[in-house]
């Protein structure tokens, strides 16, 4: 284990979920103390909490990075969250400390020390306290399963079952050893611990009714191992596992309980939302939707893309719910027609100071995902799929779609935009389909109001393009020798 993911689990909640800081030199260098606090049930209750507390960060780090890299947004001129992941000339100096990277790996960190020492306690068997326990390590496993999933399509290339067992996976760390310097695992063994993990998530959560989206249940593991099995083309695993998940939460009745899920972060299509308090909120969407109080009008570093919008049809209610024509401004250049991304307003719940914060809880798993892996899945076994599409279109007030093989595919793939636009998913997309990142039309705003020099308005990469891929931090590629980096060095 290299010294940065070293620290990432002495960081982390391992220590007690009451801590607020690190003192590195504090600790034993070959034993962690939590070694020692696994005696009573209340102290797996006190694990599982500080848990869930780094699995609501995980589930936000990196989403915003990702979809701006993608075709659906133009930074404005004066704009500088990212740019260099939104033009894709990003280094591996400017990729240290990765969020994703660090966040993940100190999350598996607590994971494992669950997974490691909850046998420890004894209780009596059937009683309500092996339940618990049988939950928290379910919970425990998904969160390792959840981590590394998020990782492998971000730091690794496409799972191709025909040469996974030579295409490099992640370091796998399943024990906490302080002195392991551990090599990269291939494609393949690593999809192997992801899937093995969810099978034991599954397992131990025993209760098939719990459908409460603020914590981790069996139809969580579910919904991920339906993405897990469309990433490796297990097309009608994927297919099964999502369809599971879609007849426990249904769609929304209406438009006022679809804009609920939006505005208060409530809804019968919610299957995991890491809950979020005033005092304790972790997504702010600042990137879609701010507001300048000195200007008097919005000043979103993205704007969503003329193309992105042009997909919706005029009934669409995301059409109206995820954009609106508010005006904005790029330094002193003000458009009163501009469009900007009005998905993620804010939950009036969460707002400590000010009208104008902009937080909503990350929505890390819904049900309209599952449609469209079920769509996809099924539309890669035999062209058709179309059934599953329709059923999220008609929802949201879209036309039918009548098509099947390439056409029915094309327009699976433009639901995936509609539907998900803002959410983290459009790069992972492209990625998987092996298209190009070709940023569609932006809007046609006044001068100077969106960059465009070469890279911005007008990229467009190659599906072989090695930033699709993105590099290991380059701290830890220094601290640790036996790890493999994905770019030639002199990227």
């Amino acid at each position: 284990m290299n010294k940065y993911i070293l620290k990432a689990v002495l960081c982390s909640a391992l220590v007690a979920p009451m801590l607020t800081s690190c003192e590195l030199d504090q600790f034993p260098e070959t034993s962690l103390p939590t070694e020692k606090s696994w005696a009573y049930v209340s102290d797996a209750t006190n694990y599982n909490t500080g848990l869930l507390a780094m699995l609501r960060g995980t589930c936000t780090a990196g989403r915003t990075v990702s979809e701006i890299q993608s075709d659906l947004f133009n930074l404005r001129t004066t704009g500088t969250s990212a740019s260099f992941y939104h033009n894709w000339r990003f280094t591996t100096a400017q990729a240290d400390g990765d969020a994703t990277w660090t966040s993940n790996y100190g999350t598996i960190a607590n994971a494992n020390n669950i997974i490691n020492n909850i046998d420890k306690i004894v209780v009596e068997e059937g009683s309500d306290d092996e339940a618990l326990l049988k939950k928290y390590k379910a919970t425990a496993y998904f969160t390792r399963a959840y981590c590394y999933a998020n990782m492998v399509t971000r730091f690794c290339k496409n799972y191709d079952p025909e040469t996974a067992k030579t295409t490099l996976g992640l370091p796998l760390v399943t024990e906490v050893d302080v002195n392991a310097k551990p090599s990269r695992a291939s494609l393949e063994a690593t999809y192997v611990l992801i899937c093995e993990d969810l099978d034991q998530a599954l397992t131990l959560f025993e209760d098939k009714t719990n459908t409460d989206y603020s914590e981790p249940n069996y139809y969580v593991a579910k919904a991920l191992q339906a993405r897990v099995f469309l990433q490796m083309k297990k097309y009608p695993e994927a297919v099964e596992a999502a369809k599971e998940v879609m007849a426990k939460y249904p769609l929304s009745e209406d438009k006022a309980a679809f804009k609920a899920m939006w505005t208060e972060d409530q809804g019968t299509e919610l299957i995991y939302e890491p809950q979020q308090t005033v005092d304790e909120r972790s997504s702010m969407y600042g990137v879609y939707i701010s507001f300048s109080t000195q200007q008097g009008t919005y000043t979103p570093e993205y704007l969503p893309t003329q193309g992105l919008m042009d997909l919706y049809e005029r009934g669409d209610w995301r059409r109206s719910l995820f954009f609106g024509k508010t005006g904005a401004a790029a330094g002193d250049v003000i458009d009163e027609n501009a469009y900007i991304m009005t998905k993620f307003p804010g939950n009036e719940e969460l707002k400590q100071t000010s009208e104008y914060e902009y937080y909503n809880m990350t929505k890390a798993f819904r049900v309209a995902e599952m449609y469209l892996i079920a769509a996809e899945a099924q539309c890669r076994i035999d062209g058709t799929g179309a059934d599953f599409l329709n059923a999220l279109r008609t929802n949201r007030k879209a036309s039918e779609i009548n098509a099947t093989g390439t056409a029915l595919f094309a327009e699976i793939k433009n639901e995936w935009a509609r539907e998900m636009c803002g959410e983290g998913f459009r790069l992972e997309c492209l990625k998987r389909w092996g298209d190009p990142c070709k940023r569609m039309e932006p809007q046609p705003l006044a001068a100077g109001f969106l960059i465009s020099n070469d890279g911005y308005t007008n990229l467009n990469k190659s599906a072989d393009d090695f930033h699709w891929v993105w590099e290991i931090p380059s701290q830890d590629l220094q601290a640790n020798p036996n790890l493999e980096r994905n770019w030639p060095s002199e990227k």
